[in-house]
């Protein structure tokens, strides 16, 4: 076994599932490094003790482990944990571990990492983008979920991601972590995140946003920032042109039509495909339809109707359907929500006569990824 090439070692470990794994890099050092490297290719802690250890062994040993790692995960599910291994008791010692595992893993392509006390940003490795003391060049993700504060560590590392597609953000309590001033954000460089397709996250952040070439685009609106909407909604529909898909969560009846209006002028209109959620009034319905015209390439409208009184039942949700379908012919499928429930309709047909629905309950807007498919 210990004769075989390398190729063929790790041939035969892409194979096998990880428990099998461990049974393999027990056999030989040789099966070991093949193992290992689909051991460690995806990296996974839900608890304190678990990240400690599994960064402690990334480090020792020149961190040979470490560029095995693509996938990095570290997410707790404040339910269905003991306090005792919370994040947000852990000693400074834990911080410093998880940074000196973060440096060392330079082929790390995809990273989620949720911070309860939103304060560790700093851990982040940033410039310079080679390492001093190996000449290794720090990792460049592709994808980032992130629960961090936006302060300077945070926008010093996203600066210096230029191949980050993906990007997902907290909500804006967590912007400012534990400091609660009003100041302005911390400012992205200029050509900062140049292939960014796909954001979600907080209003405030989309205007640093406004140079990337933005292709799906949620926005997160709570009380403290509805009423900046039309302004950074004008900025982005002035100067994202490949926006194609446009969800935002939160936006109030006062503003929603003109959130539509907007969309309707900007640049990226002609070939918007998606846009929700809106919530409307029946008594809106005629001015959603004179903008709609505007809307030649939309397929998918999502529109929140849970304070109509009395809710829409399903015979209604599909009249409403076939009615938005007349002034939007390239309309394919229309999202009701009612609460926590959401109704898909779909034509079933080229026509748009045909519609078949499904009844989504415990779904909410603020996760649901339709909008990045």
């Amino acid at each position: 076994m210990a004769e075989l090439p390398v190729e063929i070692l790790s041939m035969i470990a892409s194979y096998l599932a990880p428990p099998d794994l461990l049974p393999l890099a027990r056999t030989s050092r040789a099966c070991q490094r093949a193992a290992e490297s689909r051991l460690y290719e995806s990296v996974v802690f839900r608890d304190a003790s678990a990240a400690f250890f599994g960064c402690h062994t990334l480090t020792v040993r020149r961190a040979f482990r470490a560029p095995y790692v693509r996938r990095f995960i570290l997410y707790q599910d404040p339910r269905r944990l003991h306090p005792r291994m919370s994040l947000a008791a852990v000693p400074p010692q834990f911080w410093t571990t998880l940074q000196a595992a973060l440096r060392v893993m330079v082929n790390l392509d995809y990273m989620v990492f949720h911070d309860p006390d939103v304060a560790h940003a700093w851990i982040l490795p940033t410039r310079p983008a080679i390492d001093e003391e190996d000449g290794e060049a720090l990792f460049q993700l592709s994808e980032a979920n992130v629960r961090l504060p936006w302060d300077a560590a945070l926008v010093a590392f996203l600066a210096d991601q230029r191949a980050l597609r993906v990007l997902v953000l907290g909500s804006d309590a967590d912007l400012r972590g534990s400091d609660s001033g009003d100041g302005p954000l911390c400012p992205l460089p200029p050509r900062a995140l140049p292939a960014l397709e796909v954001f979600s996250g907080p209003l405030l952040v989309v205007a640093e946003l406004l140079g990337c070439p933005l292709t799906r685009l949620q926005i997160a609106i709570d009380q403290d920032t509805a009423a900046l909407l039309p302004t950074v909604l004008a900025e982005l529909a002035r100067t994202v042109p490949t926006l194609r898909k446009l969800h935002i969560v939160g936006v109030p009846e006062t503003v929603s039509l003109e959130t539509l209006e907007i969309a309707a002028r900007g640049v990226f209109a002609p070939g918007l495909r998606t846009l929700g959620v809106l919530q409307i009034s029946f008594h809106d319905l005629p001015a959603v339809h004179r903008v709609l015209m505007k809307l030649p390439a939309l397929e998918m409208i999502e529109l929140d109707v849970s304070r109509w009184d009395p809710h829409p039942h399903e015979t209604f949700q599909r009249m409403i359907a076939l009615d938005l379908r007349i002034y939007c012919p390239t309309l394919r499928q229309a999202v009701f929500w009612l609460g926590n429930h959401r109704f898909l309709w779909w034509a079933r047909d080229g026509e748009g006569r045909d519609w078949a629905f499904v009844h989504q309950p415990g779904r909410a807007p603020v996760h649901d990824n339709m909008w990045r498919s």
